[in-house]
């Protein structure tokens, strides 16, 4: 990764806030937003000539400068303003000598209502044909310096006063409750009570068109959803379940007061990311948060409780307190990630949500972390634009949260949570690093938390942990563990918690080798319910077959049973084994009945289906092997609901019948085709759950006209799980012509919202039969996208989603010269880089194994 050569200067070391009073006055047709600040704070260090803060594409118009001491209030000529592009900053020069004390500092100054999705922004949307308008904020990480001038760091907490005016008839909220509210000259001005502590980033506010649900936690927190009027009442009514049930459960498990009098939760017509923490307002894309009864599938209303629990866990951890720099964002990020699924499965039990999280979180994390190159966990930030590189998801949040999860484990739920009461209590309202988390840990539980988790936080990667046993002679190693062996350092080393089977093998491996002798000569199996993030290598065949047989049982529960093939699959894309091996361990689960389970299978299938691109004979040999795994799924569970049957088999019966579609399974393919006619004339006919097949199957075969009548359907509907079903349909096509008409529509945001580009481009580069043009699109338009994405959080997701399209040295030698210059930005630098080398691996990988596998079909 191409770094600044010189760090970002830090503006806390010189100027540290203490008070924000903010007024704001957007106006959605000018774009426009006049404000003025004064920023009451401390100036640090020695005398000097200036004072600086943050801005980025703000006018200053005027600044003025006022010391406090004993004497009394001082007026400071500012002899010049001068804002440096460069730095995103502004300079207030004087004549006199600025010493060290209390200075507040007034700006006012007009900035921009972006077209971006960052800072101040605004979201068209339409309600019955009438366009509307939602303006609103996104300031993490560095963007609430595009908003007002300010020290735009997360360790320059401060109190805020915000006073905003709306249009009337409008909503406008922020992170606290109204104070006051006035008319004035025709709008309404709404004065916010004071907010505690915070940093810049968790600012927030959002004017439009909004109703609302609302009720009360049992402590009398007052809690409300909100959601613009495209979209029925109902719709928020489970977000505000989920919400005051959250907060409920975190005031319980962390043992620390929620620490404001209320909580919104409000949707955003574009939003970029999934969702934001803004303390006391959290924002959220419509299609995590909106759930119209009846119509959305229960894989999407969990994603929903996750996501919203994912953000309430925010309050405490990253709210109340915070990192100090971005280089501990996992202290907000990775903790988040596990609590996300901690709540969900403690609010809705029955949705066994906990095994989800090995398979979401821990295969993502495995997959992406076994590059080389791949950025360690806690990792040096030298400038803002490298930030949106640690949101990495599969790093900081995937990793993160298994990591936490295994400390977890290893110390106990018990002393997990009193630690956690400890820190919360300790650092309310303050900025801390990961030490002061281990700190709280290590005295609840005794244990020296910090030599546990530094080396897999300070590390990147993980190990594979090889096992050969003979009898009751068992020799453990560990090694690092890349899909590109070469690249290994044999000297790293890791505290490997072995959570063993058999009685004698030791909690913690921390050398590379240890040999043992056990009492009992039964097989050992390492990582009970895959806690541990590594992978296991079973080296003798009779050992590895024992296990397979377990698998078939079901001796193994879940997420042991999805591990083994997980790990498998890792083993053959890094060269240990041939992936022949993993298919054949694929056929010890014809009659597996779990959905985490057949999400890795599926999985693994994918990773099958990539020889085609080397050999597209095979194409009918996979489809075959689909089939029969499926057979036995498909008989149990058919079509129909049953009455009380489990969330796991609803959720099941969509993922069987979606493979099927694909292996064009006679019978499935006929009655999804029957179902899309069937939905076009009675839309309640269809089930959520299986909606999105039907929509599938049409598109792939374009009957009845079926592409048109689904854009028509995507211009008019508002429902966002429907919305989701139609673009993952659509981009099913086998059509490049019709690929290019969906490709042609993505810079029209009347037809495509600007957060959901990427979504469509990247569903055509992973189709096979429409990669190609997809790819010539991004390379032909990338002007356009590093226009209007540049500087968003998720413009550097572009050169990653092609990487993981690509299987072909004639891809990779495209990329890289497509890419290869483009590493001169440092915010793409880095996953231009890991893109290269994930192709690079998994050419490799394919020309390694592809005879093997070919013999396996034969066979």
């Amino acid at each position: 990764m191409k770094l600044m050569s010189k760090d970002v200067a830090h503006l806390f070391e010189l100027f540290q806030p203490e008070h924000y009073t903010l007024q704001l006055d957007p106006d959605g047709e000018t774009r426009e937003v006049r404000g003025r600040v004064t920023i009451l704070g401390q100036k640090k260090g020695r005398p000097s000539q200036r004072l600086t803060f943050h801005q980025h594409g703000l006018k200053i118009t005027s600044a003025s400068i006022t010391k406090h001491d004993k004497k009394g209030d001082q007026e400071i000529a500012v002899a010049r303003i001068n804002v440096q592009k460069s730095l995103d900053e502004v300079r207030l020069h004087t004549e006199s000598l600025l010493h060290a004390g209390s200075y507040s500092v007034t700006l006012e100054f007009v900035a921009p209502v972006q077209n971006s999705m960052t800072g101040i922004y605004g979201s068209p949307y339409e309600v019955a044909g009438e366009k509307k308008l939602v303006i609103s904020t996104q300031f993490e990480s560095h963007f609430a310096r595009q908003a007002f001038p300010c020290i735009d760091e997360p360790e320059a907490k401060a109190t805020f006063d915000l006073t905003l005016t709306v249009p009337q008839g409008q909503v406008g909220l922020s992170n606290m409750p109204v104070s006051k509210q006035e008319e004035k000259d025709g709008r309404v001005v709404i004065t916010f009570e004071t907010t505690p502590r915070m940093s810049t980033y968790l600012l927030a506010f959002a004017i439009g068109d909004y109703q609302s649900r609302e009720t009360k936690t049992k402590d009398g927190v007052l809690v409300r959803t909100w959601t613009t009027k495209d979209h029925s009442p109902e719709s928020i009514d489970f977000a505000l379940e989920c919400a005051k049930r959250g907060i409920e459960f975190f005031n319980d498990y962390y043992g620390a007061p929620y620490p404001l009098p209320k909580q919104d939760l409000i949707s955003v017509p574009n939003f970029s990311a999934g969702a934001m923490e803004n303390w006391g307002l959290i924002t959220f894309r419509e299609s995590v948060f909106v759930a119209e009864p009846g119509s959305i599938s229960q894989g999407a209303k969990e994603y929903v409780s996750l996501v919203i629990c994912h953000e309430l866990s925010h309050m405490w951890f990253g709210d109340l307190v915070t990192m100090k720099w971005w280089n501990d964002l996992w202290l907000n990020e990775s903790f988040a990630n596990v609590m996300e699924y901690v709540a969900t499965d403690g609010l809705f039990p029955e949705w066994q949500i906990f095994n989800q999280f090995v398979t979401s979180e821990g295969l993502a994390a495995f997959r992406r972390d076994s590059i080389a190159g791949i950025q360690p966990i806690k990792t040096a930030v030298h400038h803002p634009d490298e930030i949106s590189t640690l949101f990495d998801p599969s790093i900081v949040y995937a990793k993160g949260g298994r990591l936490l999860n295994m400390l977890r484990t290893y110390i106990g739920e018990d002393d997990f949570r009193k630690g956690l009461t400890a820190y919360f209590t300790k650092h309310a309202y303050k900025n801390t690093v990961g030490a002061d988390l281990w700190a709280a840990l290590s005295e609840a539980s005794g244990k020296d938390v910090a030599a546990f988790m530094n080396p897999w936080l300070e590390q990147p990667n993980f190990p594979v942990v090889t096992v050969d046993q003979q009898g009751g002679e068992l020799r453990l190693s560990q090694s690092h563990f890349l899909l590109d062996a070469a690249k290994a350092d044999a000297a790293r080393l890791w505290p490997v918690p072995l959570l063993a089977t058999s009685e004698g093998v030791p909690a913690l491996l921390e050398t590379s080798t240890a040999d043992v002798k056990l009492s009992v000569p039964d097989y050992v199996r390492l990582n009970q319910n895959a806690v541990g993030h590594y992978i296991v290598h079973y080296t003798r065949p009779e050992h590895a077959a024992w296990l397979a047989g377990l698998a078939e049982r079901k001796e193994l529960n879940e997420v042991e049973r999805l591990m083994l093939l997980s790990d498998s699959s890792l083993l053959a894309r890094a060269g240990k084994v041939s992936f022949d091996s993993t298919l054949s361990l694929l056929e010890h689960y014809t009659q597996e009945t779990s959905d985490p389970v057949w999400d890795i299978m599926a999985l693994i299938l994918a990773d099958g289906r990539r020889f085609i691109d080397a050999d597209p004979t095979l194409e009918d040999s996979i489809k075959a092997l689909v089939r029969s795994l499926i057979e036995a799924e498909y008989k149990r569970l058919g079509w129909q609901e049953t009455d009380g049957e489990s969330t796991q088999d609803t959720k099941l019966r969509a993922s069987i019948l979606g493979l099927g579609v694909y292996a064009d399974h006679e019978d499935i393919t006929k009655e999804a085709l029957e179902l899309f006619e069937a939905y076009k004339t009675d839309p309640s006919a269809v089930s959520a759950e299986l909606r999105g097949i039907a929509f599938g199957a049409a598109a792939r075969h374009d009957v009845s006209g079926a592409v048109d009548w689904l854009l028509e359907q995507d211009k008019t509907v508002s429902n966002p799980d429907i919305k989701a079903d139609i673009l993952g349909g659509l981009t099913a096509t086998h059509s490049p012509e019709v690929a290019s008409r969906l490709l042609a529509r993505l810079q029209n945001p009347d037809l495509v919202r600007m957060q959901d580009v990427d979504h469509w481009l990247v569903f055509l580069m992973r189709n096979r039969y429409t990669r190609e043009v997809a790819w010539q699109w991004m390379q032909d338009n990338w002007a356009w996208i590093e226009q209007t994405y540049k500087g968003d959080q998720n413009y550097d997701h572009y050169p990653r989603y092609a990487a993981s399209c690509f299987s072909t040295r004639e891809y990779l030698e495209q990329y890289k010269a497509f890419f290869g210059p483009k590493t001169e930005q440092v915010a793409l630098a880095h996953n231009i880089t890991l893109g290269i080398e994930e192709i690079e691996n998994r050419v490799a990988w394919l020309e390694r194994d592809l005879a093997a596998v070919q013999a396996y079909f034969k066979k």
